[in-house]
């Protein structure tokens, strides 16, 4: 397309209500086009020269601020912000000025600019000028954003619940907030309130020029946390592969990461490289933020992730932004265990350190499992190790409570007979979340252990005083479930009701230190071998 296209120029005034739509239609069309001719730049100034001059009321002036937002958050944050800067440039109105600098402090937060703490006070002190309440919902989204950034969710999640986006006059933002709540719900482990959340938004964001992508995208990543695997590749090929026109670098990084993801855990590591393809040579800081979780997949595998210095760079932006680790629980302890591993102890300890400090600005069980964890395997702590799979039990992240069990399974200290069990459930774990290449490893080291460990099934004393403590009400309730009999069936056969069996099976993993029915299966089997 020739330069001729374009008019980045004044487009010429209006008189009518009836032109002045027009008008607005044809700016719009020349500011698409210029962003889609990879000059964004010029794109939020052609619409920060028509806002400045003021033409046709405030109608017009936040339909084209709405416009402006929507185009910053498409591209790139370095040209996003060049951008912006460049439009305050412009003499503008002071309610106009206080957005655009609420806008430009709302992506330098999000990206963990060292000036995202100063451009936040001069937002702040620009919109208790103005009073607009357009700078208002960018100047929450940058303080939201910054809260994001330092792991603190419960901060965010509070301001962000000041905000209405079904408000009309919140429209043109109402995508970015609502994405933002949904990342804080993934983050806290509300992942059904996150699902929910996607769905009504998908919704509320039909409309053809209201951008829908990085809602799926956060949608994808959800169910890449609970082990919607399948359902997750599915949805972030068929958005890929769209040819969609909103979706941004940073939604086209995330879709990337949740299809490589998928694939590693498969076993298709050709596949997902190809996929990742070239994210590791993409751009310097702050564009680099937008590849941060593609590159926590690519850690997993060693022929990516040599030499180091992907390593160092994830971590690296990390410590300006913990956001990329927010959504995808397995992501933290994932860097850790590469470090570990490439014995690049002071990577592990970093990681470490940043996610102990998400938890202790966000104390819920997914972020104490968490910590747990990434210690664990920093000081090789099988104590630590237990509590992060107990922890993960309280929760719906099954891709980490798998990888948490066979990180138990693979430590060196840990009785043969434990190491055996944590990789079995492991293994069924994985089988279960549609990740048979992470099986694969499971049973392997299932098949080790079991070459190597105690031959004879044998069950140890404590299980076996455990076990005689049971009523024969309990002991009966036990025997057929771990038979594979249902809570239901069983009720059924002992003439009582559902409720009771429940109850009486809480009783039996209570008594025997377990959590589920994989468990009581071994348990059972090895207590009637020593009486059989």
């Amino acid at each position: 397309m020739s330069e001729s296209s374009f008019n980045a120029g004044p487009l010429p005034a209006d008189d009518t209500a009836g032109d002045a739509e027009q008008r607005r239609h044809r700016l719009f069309t020349v500011a698409d086009q210029l962003r889609l001719a990879g000059r964004g730049t010029e794109a939020l100034r052609v619409l920060a020269a028509e806002i400045a001059a003021d033409r046709n009321g405030d109608r017009h002036r936040a339909e084209l601020l709405g416009r402006l937002a929507q185009i910053a958050t498409l591209e790139q944050p370095s040209v996003a912000l060049a951008g912006l800067r460049g439009a305050l440039n412009q003499r503008l109105d002071a309610r106009s000025r206080s957005t655009l600098l609420a806008m430009v402090a709302a992506i330098a937060a999000r990206t963990g600019h060292p000036d995202a703490d100063a451009l936040l006070r001069d937002a702040g002190t620009a919109h208790a000028a103005s009073g607009d309440h357009s700078s208002a919902r960018h100047l929450a989204l940058g303080r939201a954003a910054r809260s994001l950034s330092h792991g603190d969710l419960p901060g965010a999640h509070a301001v962000l619940a000041a905000l209405d986006p079904d408000a009309w006059v919140a429209r043109r933002d109402a995508a970015s907030i609502r994405a933002e709540r949904i990342l804080v719900q993934l983050g806290l482990g509300r992942h059904e309130d996150a699902r929910s959340a996607a769905c009504h938004a998908s919704d509320e964001t039909a409309s053809p020029d209201t951008p829908g992508s990085r809602l799926t995208a956060l949608d994808c990543l959800r169910m890449v946390a609970v082990g919607e695997l399948p359902e997750a590749a599915a949805l972030a090929v068929t958005t890929l592969g769209s040819g969609a026109v909103d979706l941004s670098q940073e939604v086209r990084a995330l879709l990337v990461a949740v299809i490589a993801e998928v694939r590693y855990r498969r076993g298709d590591h050709d596949a997902a490289r190809a996929v990742l393809g070239g994210c590791r040579t993409q751009g310097q800081w702050p564009d680099s933020t937008m590849w941060t979780a593609a590159l926590c997949v690519a850690v997993r595998d060693p022929a990516l992730s040599v030499p180091a210095s992907l390593l160092n760079r994830v971590v690296a932006d990390l410590h300006r932004s913990v956001r990329a680790l927010l959504p995808v629980p397995q992501f933290g302890p994932r860097l850790v265990r590469a470090a570990v591993a490439t014995g690049d102890a002071r990577a592990a300890r970093r990681v470490t350190e940043l996610v102990e400090r998400v938890a202790t600005r966000t104390p819920v069980p997914l972020w104490h499992a968490l910590a747990a964890q990434t210690r664990g395997l920093l000081d090789r702590d099988p104590d630590a190790l237990r509590s992060a799979v107990d922890g993960l039990r309280t929760t719906a992240a099954s891709p980490a409570l798998a990888d948490a069990l066979l990180d138990l399974a693979n430590h060196a200290r840990l009785r043969p007979t434990e190491a055996r069990d944590a990789a079995h459930e492991a293994a069924a774990l994985y089988a279960r979340i549609g990740a048979p290449g992470d099986q694969s490893t499971a049973d392997r080291r299932y098949v080790e252990l079991t070459a190597t460990g105690h031959r004879s099934p044998s069950v140890d004393e404590p299980l076996r005083r455990a076990l005689r403590t049971l009523t024969p009400a309990e002991e009966r309730v036990a025997e057929m479930l771990a038979a594979g009999v249902t809570k239901k069936e069983a009720a059924g056969s002992l003439f009582v009701s559902f409720h009771t069996v429940d109850t009486q099976l809480r009783s039996v993993y209570h008594k025997l230190g377990i959590h589920n029915r994989m468990q009581l299966v071994r348990a059972w089997d090895r207590y009637r071998a020593t009486i059989d």
